[in-house]
């Protein structure tokens, strides 16, 4: 018996008005369906020509590693997102910071080449999860919106 570890789960994840369960295909098998699916394999073998028993026992074992595996996997993934999300506040704050002060950015084009302006910073935000700043440019008074990581220096 080969372990799927994408299978439809037999845990519900909710119900409809007229009561039926709403199962999301997405979901790992659980231990439960593998013990049921393993226990009607033993139940329904020929008694003649039995598997060998060290055969369920691996299969148990690479099923909780697979579990554990993917447990972990979750674990890192949402202290990935929370560490981003700390990253990105940490930005802003010193963004924020920077309000009122003139600064010089670099930005590059299409072709790959970088440009560096001056001015001062009107505002700090927020964009897909980048933080930007809004800057009134020094030599014409026009309003330019650049990310904070293209910032090079504090002037004032």
């Amino acid at each position: 018996m080969e372990i799927n570890s994408r299978s439809s789960s037999s845990s519900a994840i909710g119900k409809t008005e007229n009561g039926t369960y709403v199962y999301d295909s997405a979901t790992t098998t659980d231990k439960d369906l593998f013990l049921k699916m393993l226990v009607a394999q033993m139940t329904n073998q020929d008694p003649f020509n039995t598997q060998d028993p060290s055969q369920y026992i691996t299969q148990l074992a690479q099923f909780n590693s697979l579990e554990q595996m993917m447990q972990l996997n979750d674990s890192m993934e949402y202290l990935v997102n929370l560490n981003n999300a700390m990253l990105v506040n940490n930005a802003m704050g010193s963004a924020a910071s920077l309000i009122g002060k003139n600064v010089e950015v670099s930005i590059g084009n299409e072709v790959g080449e970088y440009e560096n302006f001056t001015g001062q910073v009107k505002s700090a935000s927020i964009k897909d999860g980048v933080v930007c700043l809004e800057l009134e440019l020094s030599d014409t008074g026009e309003i330019k919106e650049v990310e904070y990581s293209s910032l090079v220096k504090v002037t004032k």
